[in-house]
């Protein structure tokens, strides 16, 4: 179980990171981005989907779930790749179901957070939620103002990517909190390894 949930963490911390990095191009240069990354933002969906489908497939017992997941992405992924024309009015779709997954990962982490007593395990519920909430906004607005869509979805994937770094962090203290006040004999290390 816990190899299972460290590989959670950083599948987490590896796409928090890429939220972050293209939700600073997004808002900065939100017409332009849009058009002349529509097939590397497209291969990294891809990309993304691949990885978590290698690391869900080797779940034991396997994580159906997140192979569905995976498949989406993939099939994603390969869909904007073939239309770069159509990015401006998928991305945000494309976006927001990235957004809901991640609103729904970072819940599943803030229940491991309380088994393992983080404190105020309550706030990344609030913040998988936000994410989630900005996911659906996304996918509902999908074909407003595609500039405007673009800055805001900068704004929502750098908060995104951050909060998943945060939630990360604090689940990983609290887990390592436990161990450390479990281990008090050098034969307890050995139940931890």
């Amino acid at each position: 179980m816990r190899e299972k949930i460290k590989n959670m963490k950083l599948d987490i911390t590896l796409t928090a990171v890429l939220s972050v990095v293209i939700g600073i191009l997004f808002l900065v240069w939100p017409g332009q981005v849009t058009i002349l990354f529509a097939k590397v933002i497209a291969g990294a969906v891809i990309i993304t989907g691949v990885v978590l489908f290698i690391g869900r497939v080797t779940d034991i017992p396997m994580n159906v779930w997140g192979m569905v997941v995976s498949i989406v992405l993939i099939l994603v992924g390969l869909w904007l790749f073939s239309s770069p024309g159509i990015i401006a009015t998928v991305v945000p779709i494309a976006i927001g179901v990235l957004l809901l997954v991640h609103g729904i990962q970072d819940v599943v982490l803030a229940v491991e957070g309380r088994k393992n007593k983080a404190s105020n395990w309550w706030i990344i519920v609030v913040m998988g939620m936000i994410s989630a909430v900005c996911g659906v906004i996304c996918i509902c607005n999908a074909f407003g103002l595609v500039k405007v869509a673009m800055m805001l979805i900068g704004i929502m994937l750098i908060y995104d990517g951050l909060s998943d770094m945060i939630i990360v962090r604090k689940v990983n203290k609290a887990a390592k909190d436990i161990v450390d006040s479990d281990i008090i004999r050098e034969e307890d290390v050995e139940d931890y390894m």
